[in-house]
């Protein structure tokens, strides 16, 4: 598990491990760690609420499929380490 003040590159793998999930998701794959179907299930919504786990918190993100589908991985990964790190992301 992971901090706030957690190497950055610590949780950029654990970012690109979720990010891979969502997009995995959004596709339509199945997910191998959504074992009740709740991933599945949220598709049919406009936006996906997840959260993250971290050794001092868990975040809560909530996620417009659209958005998603159409930002690249990378640029999901590094919001993600902002909201992770709690810094303002402009």
């Amino acid at each position: 598990m992971t901090t706030a003040g957690s190497p950055r590159r610590a949780l950029k793998a654990q970012a690109r491990g979720i990010v891979k999930s969502l997009k995995a998701a959004a596709r339509g794959e199945k997910i191998a760690n959504d074992p009740g179907g709740k991933i599945a299930a949220a598709l049919k919504r406009d936006s996906f609420t997840f959260g993250v786990a971290m050794d001092d918190k868990v975040i809560r993100i909530e996620m417009p499929w659209t958005m998603i589908r159409e930002t690249d991985s990378e640029a999901l990964a590094e919001w993600m380490v902002a909201q992770m790190q709690e810094a303002t992301f402009q």
